[in-house]
Parts: C-alpha cells; structure tokens; sequence
C-alpha cells in the first residue's frame, strides 16, 4: 500500500514539471515593443516633440473618443485633434477604434467631399483611411502592456515620417489609438 502513494505523487510531479517548463518566458513578458529604445535613440529630437505633445492630451482624446456619437460631438473630437497635430511642425494625428477603423485623419480635409474626408458620416462608412491596423505603432500601442510604440518609415509621397502612437484606455479594452507623426529631415539611411 506504501507504494501506490509514490505513484500517484509522480504523475503530478510530472504534471508540475511540465508544467513550470511551459511557464512563458522573460520575451513573452515584453512590456514594451521590441527595440524601442534604440530606435527612440536614432529619431531622439522628433520623437520626444511628439511624446510631449500627444502625452498631456490623451485623456481628452479619450473622452471625446467615447463620446463620438454624433455629428457635434464628432466635431469636437476633430477640432481637439486639430489643435494638437498643429502644434508641431508637418504634424498629423490618426485617431482609431481597437480594430484599425479611422476615425479621423487631420491630413484630409474636413467635410462632406472628398470621400475620404474627416466626417461623421465618411467614419461610419469607414472611408476617410485604410484600416490602421496594418501599421506597426498603432498595433504595437494595442498589443504591448505600456501603450506606447513609435516607428519612422517612408510614406508613400517619399517623405520619411516619425510615428508616436498612444493607446487610450486599457490593455486589451481600450477604445482606441492616437498616432501623432511628424515629417523628419533627411539623410535617412533607406
């Protein structure tokens, strides 16, 4: 009778060990996206300008953001989002919703043409931008713990922009991402 206790005890030592094997590893618990110190580093000057902008201004982006329900208050959003991308030189703000959706772009216009201009109506169609979600600061913002991620990548008018991107609201239940970006003078090393 003695013996049958060791081997109900091994299975669960086994169980156990398998168990802390499978535990996930310091990669899994990154906090923030990979490399973004030395890449801070490379774009220093622009990419503190564009934290110290948008940083004091997320709560209210999150405010209106949830309050975007209609076509006055929609018009406050944009305004505030207006006022922060003017801010600092080549400025411009993306705000969207956790699944990539723009809800504003203040490199369009405003109004009802273009049909990809920043209105009420062109957000619920989903026709001012593509879906975000495509692009490596606003995903990073959603899927790193710290809510923050920048990139610096040529646009497709051949300028090369600087990106700080926010979440706003929680990990895993936020509302959105802002991303505030800025024009960088050259040589850049593409």
């Amino acid at each position: 009778m003695k013996i049958i206790p060791r081997f109900r005890a091994l299975p669960v030592l086994l169980f156990c060990l398998m168990f802390w094997a499978t535990l996930p590893t310091t990669a899994d618990a990154q906090q923030c996206q990979p490399g973004i110190d030395a890449a801070w580093e490379a774009h220093r000057p622009t990419y503190d300008l564009l934290w110290t902008t948008l940083i004091p201004n997320v709560t209210t982006l999150t405010t209106q953001l949830l309050n975007t329900f209609d076509p006055s208050t929609y018009a406050a959003l944009l305004a505030s989002a207006r006022s922060i991308a003017a801010a600092i030189p080549n400025g411009r703000l993306v705000l969207m919703l956790p699944d990539g959706t723009v809800v504003l772009d203040t490199s369009r216009p405003d109004g009802e043409t273009p049909s990809n201009a920043n209105s009420y109506a062109h957000f619920l169609a989903k026709s001012i931008n593509e879906n975000q979600n495509t692009r490596v600061a606003p995903m990073s913002a959603q899927m790193f713990p710290c809510g923050v991620a920048i990139e610096t990548n040529a646009d497709t008018t051949g300028f090369v922009e600087s990106h700080f991107a926010v979440r706003l609201g929680a990990h895993l239940t936020s509302i959105g991402a802002a991303r505030l970006s800025a024009v960088i003078a050259g040589p850049w090393d593409y």
